[in-house]
């Protein structure tokens, strides 16, 4: 056995460089400890049109590749023991290529399985919906993938060597990964984004003097990845004042004002009164949550902050949303069943039934399958990262 630390960590994606990817991945903290960064961008391998999006590539140094035969190069030159690639990309099909070269020069390669949380079962949807569902492409990939999975079986490509792992359930952010495969991985324990967030404001007071309910806005109807994936949505002018009144009798009920957490891509929230004059505050989430009487929420990842805190959720949905965009709503119902939180239908007129306390044993679930292990919940996962690549073991 040989102990040895990492001198040189490439993350590798095939979109720009954005600083949130920097900062999620720790790549000022890797530097500052005297470990050699690199950010590699395959955007103009693996799309041939362009992304109007952030590029933060500034931030560390970071090579763009436009080929596979200059992406092998630099595969063949930087794979050694002490060299370790980390994937920010979903393991499916179209990265099949380059995990054979990463194969061809056995490259320690790893990757972060975490940020996952409980969505409802396909089988909730009628089976002539999910017929309907099936396209083309659909089955050209689950044939891929099939095939993608044989190599695995044969070695014909590589399974990571190291998997971060969020929660014991967070291998399914890896993309087409089965649990029997973490048996081949080196696992080390690590926390989702958001429970990291929330250990850091540990100690944090509100951020407000006076009490307050937290709505976990999503940008229901306005949200720009719907017209850019083409996907059904429901009427703002339905939506917004239907939220609204709601509102109005949770405040009457409660006896305290509802804050809004606006989704970070909800930019018209800042020209336009969309909630009657509450409240509307960017880039505080988990802020926000630490001092919320309860939460409001859809189906959001966001109540991975209040699960986090112990705080109360109470799971929303409408009839508009249900017809609309069923996936939603039956997420929500899901997400109130699986945490032993209540649901109700914010359309009609009825008294609030939010739970009366936090259900404890539904909480410690999640968060372990989800958020992060009794070995790691009051660490933060810079602080693993960082100590693996510092003193990794090779046998």
């Amino acid at each position: 056995m040989l102990i040895m630390s990492f001198r040189k960590v490439v993350y590798v994606r095939y979109f720009p460089l954005t600083a949130k990817v920097f900062n999620d991945f720790y790549m000022a903290d890797v530097e500052e400890c005297g470990i050699s960064v690199e950010y590699w961008d395959l955007t103009e391998i693996f799309f041939k049109i362009g992304f109007d999006q952030e590029d933060s590539s500034h931030l560390v140094l970071t090579t763009k590749f436009n080929s596979y035969l200059d992406l092998e190069h630099a595969i063949k030159e930087n794979s050694s023991p002490t060299t370790l690639f980390v994937s920010i990309m979903t393991f499916e099909s179209r990265v099949e290529k380059l995990f054979r070269i990463f194969t061809k020069y056995n490259s320690q390669i790893s990757v972060f399985g975490r940020n996952m949380f409980p969505l409802a079962s396909g089988k909730s949807v009628s089976l002539i919906t999910r017929l309907m569902r099936i396209t083309p492409a659909k089955l050209i990939e689950y044939f891929k993938i099939k095939r993608l999975k044989k190599a695995k079986n044969l070695n014909q490509i590589k399974r990571y060597d190291y998997i971060f792992l969020g929660g014991s359930l967070g291998y399914g952010g890896i993309g087409n990964t089965d649990y029997d495969e973490l048996k081949y991985s080196k696992i080390i324990q690590v926390n989702s984004d958001d429970y990291d967030a929330c250990l850091a404001l540990k100690n944090q007071n509100s951020i407000y003097s006076h009490k307050y309910i937290l709505f976990l806005d999503e940008y229901l109807p306005l949200h720009p990845d719907t017209q850019l994936f083409n996907i059904k949505n429901i009427s703002p002018d339905e939506y917004y004042p239907q939220l609204c009144e709601y509102f109005d009798r949770v405040e009457s009920e409660f006896k305290m004002p509802i804050v809004i957490a606006a989704h970070p891509k909800a930019l018209r929230y800042k020209t336009e009164d969309f909630f009657n004059g509450r409240e509307v505050v960017f880039g505080k989430s988990a802020e926000l949550s630490v001092g919320a009487e309860f939460i409001i929420a859809h189906d959001t990842t966001s109540i991975n902050y209040p699960i986090a805190l112990d705080k109360r959720i109470h799971f929303i949905s409408s009839r508009n949303i249900e017809r609309g965009i069923n996936i939603v709503h039956q997420n929500v119902l899901h997400f109130a069943k699986y945490l032993g939180c209540n649901f109700q239908w914010f359309d009609k007129n009825e008294k609030i039934n939010l739970i009366q306390s936090v259900p404890v044993d539904n909480y410690k679930r999640y968060k372990y399958e989800f958020q992060t292990s009794p070995d790691t919940e009051d660490k933060m996962t810079k602080d693993i990262f960082i100590s693996f690549l510092k003193t990794s073991v090779r046998e």
